[in-house]
């Protein structure tokens, strides 16, 4: 798979895979700890209709229009239409875009329906043929003496000889398309397979995935692991500072976890939730008391519907927002399970969404920073403590300790997941199936337990996405003593944050968080620190 893919392919799943980070509960609870599971109910009623009208573009189409710049470029004092094949070719992304989104998430509505998921294949194949054919015709563009310039903001360099060889075409890139993401699909579908086989158990299950999971990083190199993340941290980061992880955030846990046992409404936060039918209508009630501009995303949200509703067995129960470039604005697919996880996966969501009204990255430009989104999205989850006593009620008080165990929960999972994805691509020439596994169970300890190596979807599926759930979440919990103590202060910082385009290629984490005012969390220092804040509020309870 050629860079251009590989990164194109990367931001679309990592869109797709942005799941809320609030799900994880207790460790010696009987309740999910990663964020991609959560309870399904027995109601087969799904709140909202799949969108079966929207905008498609054909690959006929997307040819046509790449056959014309590669004309018009052949013609001195043209710019006019170069420009204008540039724009046509951008909608076209756009529209491919815009369409396998809306796809997915009527998979995601009815996931046992096989034409939806057919759909959702052809559509995310006709964006990734889209986006190479632009790719191609821009990096030949760029040749040009006379249009040069163009293009020049449109190319990758080290891409020019591959999209340049006389010996590629675009019946040629379409057929690479073809196999790239036959062979991607094929693996995801096996994944499945084996997760979802009743005659298997669970320590088969490991075995076979982690063969699966080695075929899979075969693709991979330890050098390159993060690039397609945006990141400006490498993998060695995350392992050198697993430490400070194991040593601090454990033991902070545990007294968390006591705290929220002390609760005389813990138990209840689970078995009688309170739970609220219009949540995005909560979430806009209490965004009015943040800012003008929160007020505004949760009005855009609420009232002009910018949402999708899963409920019941036949929807698959993830969340995510994701863009519409062609259309303008954003979607959420929200999944309601009658939990206590509902409402505060909507604040996350509205996180997301929120942010990406400032976000005007071209979709063909996008390379997403799942590092930052995180934190638009958790750093909301946090603004809102303030209103738990409104919220809640008695269950309040509960419901804040949650919170504050789901961060940290999230923190040390990701990281244990992390240190586990890198060292396996690292000594994956040296490992067998049998050692993957019991190298999964050596580093994840007490969570192997519960959540063996077959479970965790996103290694299969994005390796090397896992551990931007555990970075961001150390970046917000930086605004965690503000929001308790002065709410204003958090604001201001959130609302820096939320600013930051979080697809734009140029975006790092580390960066961002600089000129945000935040501290350098990938730091024991920062540990340390985020410690005895919690300890501190603890202490006030």
């Amino acid at each position: 798979m050629n860079r251009y893919l590989k990164r194109i392919a990367a931001a679309v799943l990592a869109s797709a895979m942005s799941l809320t980070a609030v799900s994880c509960t207790l460790r010696d609870h009987d309740e999910p700890i990663f964020p991609e599971t959560s309870s399904k109910t027995d109601d087969t009623e799904k709140e909202s209709k799949a969108s079966s009208d929207y905008e498609t573009v054909s690959v006929d189409d997307i040819n046509s229009h790449v056959k014309q710049l590669l004309s018009d470029i052949k013609k001195s004092g043209n710019t006019a239409a170069v420009e204008q094949d540039i724009s046509t070719l951008m909608d076209d992304i756009d529209i491919a875009s815009e369409a396998s989104t809306l796809a997915y998430i009527d998979y995601c509505l009815d996931f046992n329906d096989e034409k939806n998921e057919e759909k959702y294949d052809s559509l995310m194949l006709d964006f990734y043929i889209a986006y190479e054919a632009a790719s191609y015709a821009f990096h030949r563009g760029y040749k040009s003496a006379e249009y040069s310039e163009l293009f020049s903001d449109l190319i990758i360099e080290e891409n020019l000889e591959y999209y340049n060889s006389p010996a590629m075409s675009l019946k040629r890139l379409e057929g690479y398309a073809e196999v790239d993401y036959s062979i991607s699909d094929e693996l995801t579908d096996e994944y499945y397979d084996i997760y979802f086989d009743d005659d298997m158990e669970d320590d088969e299950k490991s075995l076979k995935c982690a063969e699966l999971y080695l075929d899979i990083l075969s693709t991979y190199s330890p050098d390159t692991f993060y690039e397609n993340y945006s990141r400006d941290y490498s993998p060695e980061d995350i392992i050198a500072l697993s430490s400070s992880i194991r040593e601090k955030i454990t033991p902070l846990y545990d007294d968390v976890v006591d705290k929220f046992y002390d609760d005389p409404h813990c138990e209840d936060i689970f078995s009688d939730p309170v739970l609220y039918d219009d949540l995005f209508g909560t979430v806009k009630e209490y965004a009015h008391r943040l800012s003008t501009d929160i007020a505004a995303s949760a009005d855009d949200l609420a009232d002009n519907e910018r949402y999708q509703v899963g409920k019941g067995l036949r929807s698959y129960d993830v969340s995510f927002t994701s863009s519409l470039p062609k259309t303008g604005g954003s979607m959420i697919y929200l999944y309601k399970g009658k939990s206590l996880y509902d409402l505060t996966t909507a604040i996350h969501e509205f996180g997301h969404f929120h942010a990406a009204g400032y976000d005007d990255t071209s979709t063909y430009d996008a390379v997403a920073n799942e590092d930052v989104a995180e934190i638009q999205s958790q750093g909301m989850e946090l603004l809102f403590l303030q209103f738990y006593d409104d919220i809640y009620g008695e269950q309040s008080n509960a419901m804040k300790l949650y919170t504050i165990q789901n961060m940290l929960t999230t923190i040390e999972s990701s990281f244990l997941v992390g240190e586990f994805e890198y060292t396996v691509l690292r000594d994956r020439d040296d490992l067998t199936p049998e050692l993957v596994v019991e190298r999964y169970n050596d580093i994840m300890g007490e969570y192997a337990e519960g959540y063996p190596l077959y479970y965790i979807d996103h290694i299969y599926s994005a390796p090397g996405y896992y551990i931007s759930y555990g970075v961001s979440a150390l970046a917000a919990m930086e605004l965690f003593g503000d929001c308790v103590n002065d709410p204003a202060a958090a604001l201001e910082r959130y609302e820096r944050i939320a600013r930051v385009k979080s697809n734009d290629p140029d975006t790092g984490f580390r960066s961002a968080l600089a000129e945000c005012g935040f501290s350098d969390v990938l730091s024991a220092e920062y540990i340390d620190a985020l410690a005895e804040q919690v300890h501190s509020y603890l202490d006030g309870i």
